[in-house]
């Protein structure tokens, strides 16, 4: 039953939270859908009762119960030195608002401890606690993209809560974020719940956390573009010589395969840049997957595989994807093919879109291939 929970609870709202209209309104058996996060947030210290023992999961979070909340989920060290003027050293919530100051996106000069926190702070918050920066971002639209709302997030929370949602620790209802509204103390506890259990790899993020319409695009199966139309659609995007010579041997290894040609084609435009390159990885390694050495660990240009030809490099971005896939590798496999067959879900994997999570830490990073590359191949 928890691993049901684990998969399904929402992160922030559900549609009976939204119904209240006060704390009054919803009884405490209200919250039965989060009786296993918030007693997770307290056991761990997280969240703590009243006098009388009363948890209030339906009181509104106020921005001290915030600071303590998250001070305790991410064991950061109580701020000792006045950080904002409305505060004072014999209030409870002292040591915890100056401490969580350096994670608050433009604190300014008061806290204003007992005003409620809206939504998109929160999540901006939280992400900066549990340590991603701003450049954690992918997917620089994925709020547009996929939430009627996104134009009513505040400016100074965009890329932050961009990131909370990339990595499934905020969604929204009915493909609205409604960022500016409050929060319940419920909601919080099982939003920290997620962050703290995903980051300790014990928690999966569904589509459905990430807010986006469910699709189903096959890695396996037989090619739905000609190579010389890829072609065409890769001149039309300004791609390298490189990437366009490179579209023989995708296609030559899909036949041989049985992966779709054009899919890889298109994860290698997300990856180079239609062969531009520009990051660490460099044209002449003739890495189109931005593959990793075995047991690398960093971003380094030495981190990443080096392939001595271009079709060596399409042949190892063919032969990784059959560790997902579950189909028999051609020639000889680099060292991270074999690391990849080692994780518990290898040879699973069936649709581009579940590759978010797996091959790069982005949670969005196959519906990008499909929207933003495989889609517009397909209909240029």
């Amino acid at each position: 039953m928890i691993e049901i929970i684990k998969r399904t609870i929402s992160l922030l709202t559900t549609l009976s939270i939204l119904a209240c209209i006060t704390v009054t309104a919803c009884a405490a058996d209200n919250y039965d859908w989060a009786k296993a996060e918030i007693k997770y947030c307290q056991d761990n210290g997280i969240i703590a009762g009243d006098e009388h023992g009363n948890l209030n999961p339906g009181g509104t979070l106020t921005r001290a119960e915030m600071s303590k909340m998250l001070v305790e989920a991410f064991d950061i060290p109580d701020g000792e030195e006045q950080s904002f003027d409305d505060i004072n050293s014999g209030d409870w919530y002292y040591p915890y608002a100056n401490a969580i100051k350096m994670y608050m996106t433009v604190p300014g000069n008061n806290f204003y401890p007992n005003e409620a926190v809206t939504r998109e702070e929160f999540a901006s918050t939280l992400v900066s606690a549990s340590g991603l920066k701003s450049s954690a971002l992918c997917n620089l639209r994925i709020l547009t993209d996929n939430f009627k709302d996104a134009d009513k997030v505040t400016t100074k929370y965009k890329t932050l809560l961009s990131i909370a949602v990339e990595r499934g620790y905020y969604r929204g209802s009915d493909y609205y974020l409604r960022p500016t509204d409050t929060l319940k103390r419920a909601e919080v506890c099982a939003m920290l719940y997620r962050v703290l259990e995903k980051q300790k790899g014990y928690l999966a993020i569904t589509r459905y956390d990430l807010g986006v319409p469910e699709t189903n695009t096959p890695i396996l199966g037989e090619s739905q573009i000609s190579m010389e139309s890829a072609i065409s659609w890769a001149k039309a995007n300004d791609a390298s010589d490189l990437f366009i010579d490179a579209a023989q041997y995708y296609w030559k290894y899909g036949e041989l395969t049985g992966i779709r040609p054009e899919v890889l084609y298109a994860q290698a435009a997300k990856e180079t840049g239609y062969g531009r390159y520009g990051g660490r990885v460099l044209p002449e390694m003739n890495n189109f997957a931005g593959i990793k050495k075995y047991g690398a660990v960093g971003d380094a240009t030495e981190d990443h595989e080096t392939f001595e030809t271009r079709e060596d490099g399409v042949r190892g971005h063919f032969n990784h994807m059959s560790a997902y896939v579950g189909i028999d590798p051609i020639g000889e496999v680099h060292g991270r093919y074999n690391s990849v067959k080692s994780l518990s879900w290898a040879g699973t994997i069936v649709y581009v879109e579940d590759l978010g999570g797996r091959w790069c830490p982005d949670l969005y990073y196959g519906y990008a291939i499909v929207k933003d590359l495989l889609n517009k191949m397909e209909n240029y």
